[in-house]
Formats: C-alpha cells, sequence, structure tokens
C-alpha cells in the first residue's frame, strides 16, 4: 500500500499554504506540480489539486487558465461522490462568481452548475437539502 502521504500530497498541501500567504506564483508551481503527479489516479485527489489551481489562476487574475484547469476539473471522474470536492467546488463557484461578466467564465459557471446539479444527485443521501431550496 502506497503511503498517504506522497510528493503530491505535499506539493498539494505546500500550494495552499503559499496560496494562504498569498505567495500565488509560488503556489501556482505547486499546484500545477500537484495536478501533473495526480495524473495518473486517485480522482479526488486529482479533482481537490485542481480545485486549489483554479483557485491561485483566480487569485493571480489568469481568468483564462482558470477557465481552462476547470473544465478538466468538471472532467474529473463526474460521477465522484466526495461531499469534501462538493464543498470545495461550492466555494469555487463563490470565488468565480463576481467573474461573471467575462463570457469565458459565465460560460463556464453554466456548464459548472449542471456538473454541480449532477453530483448533487449522486450525494442526496449524504448531503441534507439547504433551507429554502437550492444554492446553486
Amino acid at each position: 500500500m502506497a503511503d498517504p502521504f506522497d510528493a503530491a500530497a505535499l506539493a498539494s498541501e505546500s500550494a495552499l499554504i503559499l496560496r494562504d500567504l498569498e505567495q500565488n506564483d509560488e503556489a501556482l508551481s505547486y499546484a500545477e506540480q500537484a495536478v501533473a503527479l495526480r495524473e495518473a489516479g486517485r480522482a479526488r485527489s486529482l479533482a481537490l489539486s485542481r480545485i486549489s489551481l483554479v483557485d491561485i489562476h483566480v487569485r493571480r487574475g489568469d481568468l483564462d487558465s482558470a477557465v481552462s484547469v476547470g473544465h478538466d476539473l468538471l472532467s474529473t471522474s463526474p460521477t465522484l461522490g466526495s461531499v469534501r470536492v462538493v464543498q470545495q467546488l461550492d466555494g469555487l463557484r463563490q470565488l468565480l462568481e463576481p467573474h461573471r461578466g467575462y463570457l469565458p467564465v459565465r460560460e463556464y459557471l453554466a456548464r459548472f452548475d449542471d456538473a454541480r446539479r449532477a453530483r448533487m444527485l449522486l450525494l442526496a443521501d449524504l448531503i441534507p437539502p439547504s433551507p429554502g431550496g437550492t444554492t446553486a
């Protein structure tokens, strides 16, 4: 059995720490490394790494790269039923929402909302519905 804290996990954690320190250029390098190391498997870890990468691109103001990685993210095992992934996707959507005026972001958010609805159907037994209807 492989050690759960491997080079990809270290790169992912480093990216998050550097992002929190607002050292986004360095964070970007580690986030890209984490995604590259996760390409071969572990869909949940790959999805979480891609979420971090999109987040860092948005913080750097590179919306085109954020949308590009975001599309890769949505194709990461659409049947992945992880509460943590869904919660982080919701946070990512909130981060992108202020940029809705930019057409590629607006188009991505529409695709994102469709994918979120599909994931929520998979997780219906695990995540209670929000009061007052859906949040997306």
